[in-house]
């Protein structure tokens, strides 16, 4: 019952953030189309999307801390506002990839950037898990599995030179009743 309540919890967030978003970003764009023809004219270099490569920790209660990569994906409608994706995989002891598409915010403008993705986990099973990991609700089989999670995070992108970005990164999944906290830098590149 308790998992229920959570994803009901996340859908109805979730729900929540596109109704609060989806006008803010449709006023925006309409904005930024003529700043983008302003900025085309002027011959000033204004790139609409980034694709990142990050590299990190994913840290789960009960199974450690592993290794992380992973690909982002953003397209800036305005300033503020990008539509994108993201997919990483959390190797070891860990197993799993997550694919979602992402909105992406910039309250202040700048580097300081929000990331909201709701998406799935798949989570490759261990096989036996050893006995001490095994809580008093589990088998003793960590079997695959496929999760629904939201993953919320924030980010500070620091530009070098003109095409090029480095982005530490917080993220935190919401998944299956669990926090999972992911670490890392993101090296991105605009186009």
């Amino acid at each position: 019952m308790q998992g229920i309540r959570t994803y009901s919890t996340i859908i109805i967030c979730v729900i929540a953030m596109v109704i609060w978003v989806a006008p803010a970003a449709a006023d925006e764009v309409h904005d930024s189309h003529n700043e983008a023809t302003e900025h085309h004219d002027s011959g000033d270099h204004h790139f609409r999307n980034g694709l990142a490569l990050f590299l990190g920790v994913t840290n789960e209660s009960g199974h450690g801390s592993e290794g992380t990569w992973g690909l982002e994906y953003a397209h800036w409608l305005s300033e503020r506002w990008a539509l994108g994706g993201l997919i990483d995989y959390a190797g070891g002891n860990q197993r799993n990839a997550v694919i979602a598409p992402a909105v992406f915010w910039k309250p202040f403008g700048g580097g300081f950037t929000l990331l909201a993705a709701p998406g799935l986990e798949y989570h490759n099973g261990r096989g036996e898990v050893e006995p001490h990991l095994i809580k008093a609700s589990s088998s003793a089989v960590d079997e695959d599995e496929k999760y629904f999670v939201l993953r919320l995070g924030v980010a500070y992108w620091f530009h070098v030179g003109s095409r090029y970005g480095i982005g530490p990164t917080v993220n935190v999944d919401f998944v299956n009743n669990h926090e999972v906290w992911i670490y890392g830098v993101n090296f991105e590149v605009m186009f």
